[in-house]
């Protein structure tokens, strides 16, 4: 709902505007209290300031719920926020669910089992978990992901194969937690505040994030195939390398704000394409199964090619706001 307001001068430097009384009396403000102010360029978005927010709890009930679907429902609550779940259950797959979840989700923990009832607490120090380190992990893994798969593809390496499996798993993990906060930022200017995230640009953030996440699950796809054909493929280093640099680029763009940087990730992804199609022309020669397998890895590089492009497109989007 938009209104306008009248702006009234105060003194010999002051500028005073009102605030709407229903406004006020919702949110509890009272004469003396303090509200947080976003300030952008053209706009000024005014917050009430709730430091003591209280905690969320909720109840599932997992009688009709399979294994899969009582782990979107937890992921789900997780997400929004939820500080405490208390689960009834039925059967053992559903405590695997449970479990399964505990895993995957950061500061999620059991605290209370009676058999039929479990508890799970979210254990989570915003003052210490900041956004901007979080994404900078997450970036950071993701290009050792891809660095490691091109050193993987010159020598055929298991282990750096599985190395790679396992960080996607990780990567998953910062990126249910990054949407958790995302999600309590844009809902609530003290968390905003607090893990230093600028709320007018929540959604870039969200964007990158997921952009990451389906990055890893690339990174991921590729080492699985790698290994399911079993032998070394040196070629493809080179489209690995060209892919690893957008990649490594992109993310330094974001974390610096460097919009030079994204112009470059950007201008090489206009070039990429005739790459791409020169090693997609490689695959012909090989057998069937072989070459299920390199089609595979090439359509995950050329994936990652374009969540690189979003990355940089984010940059410079959120320079000219």
């Amino acid at each position: 709902m938009l209104e306008s307001r009248k702006v009234f001068f105060s003194g010999k430097s002051s500028y005073i505007l009102t605030l709407p009384k229903k406004w006020v009396k919702e949110n509890g403000i009272e004469a003396g209290n303090e509200v947080i102010m976003s300030i952008g360029k053209n706009f000024i978005t005014i917050y009430p300031k709730k430091s003591d927010l209280k905690k969320k709890s909720v109840s599932i009930d997992s009688r009709d719920l399979r294994h899969e679907s009582l782990m979107r429902r937890i992921i789900s609550y997780y997400l929004a926020g939820i500080d405490s779940i208390k689960l009834k259950i039925y059967n053992e797959e559903q405590r695997s669910a449970i479990s399964r979840a505990s895993d995957i989700l950061i500061g999620a923990e059991v605290v209370e089992d009676t058999g039929k009832e479990i508890v799970m607490e979210i254990f989570l120090d915003n003052s210490r978990l900041k956004t901007e380190n979080i994404m900078r992990r997450m970036g950071n893994t993701c290009v050792g992901m891809v660095s490691d798969f091109c050193a993987a593809l010159r020598k055929f390496d298991r282990y750096l194969c599985n190395s790679i499996i396992a960080r996607e798993r990780e990567v998953d993990r910062l990126h249910f937690l990054l949407l958790r906060q995302l999600k309590l930022a844009n809902m609530h200017a003290d968390v905003a505040s607090e893990l230093e995230i600028p709320v007018e640009k929540i959604q870039e953030y969200r964007t990158v994030v997921r952009a990451l996440e389906r990055v890893a699950d690339h990174a991921a796809n590729m080492a699985e195939s790698l290994l399911e054909l079993g032998k070394p493929v040196g070629y493809l280093c080179d489209f690995v390398d060209a892919d690893l640099d957008m990649l490594r680029t992109a993310v330094v763009a974001f974390l610096e704000n460097e919009i030079e940087l994204a112009e470059v990730v950007l201008e090489e992804f206009d070039e990429f394409e005739e790459l791409e199609n020169r090693y997609y022309s490689s695959v012909l020669a090989a057998d069937v199964e072989e070459a299920l397998h390199l089609k595979s890895m090439i359509d995950s590089l050329s994936r990652i090619a374009s969540y690189s492009a979003d990355i940089a497109e984010v940059v410079i989007d959120m320079a000219v706001v």
